[in-house]
């Protein structure tokens, strides 16, 4: 699987243009995106969401964990409302107890 430096020396660019291409940054030059999206486009690169997530220093994920995911008081919590409206997502664990 390729990474941003692999693609740098595919396009011919440095690694900070690859990320300002991948980001959608304005200030690239139309030969330099070009490239760059080439370069992608031959090795199929996929973002690595773990990695963009660790360089935010957040993940946008609230962890609840649950005894049970059926009991109508659990089914109302009202934290998935307003984790919606924040764009967060919600990782439910059932434990069972």
């Amino acid at each position: 699987m390729a990474n941003i430096k692999d693609l740098a020396e595919m396009a011919g660019v440095s690694v900070t243009t690859v990320s300002r291409v991948l980001n959608n940054h304005p200030y690239v030059s139309a030969g330099k995106r070009k490239a760059v999206e080439e370069a992608i486009k031959a090795t199929n690169y996929q973002k690595n969401i773990n990695a963009v997530h660790l360089s935010r220093g957040k993940t946008m994920l609230i962890g609840v964990v649950l005894p049970f995911f059926d009991h109508s008081y659990f089914s109302l919590i009202l934290i998935t409302n307003q984790a919606m409206r924040e764009n967060y997502k919600i990782v439910l664990f059932q434990t069972g107890f």
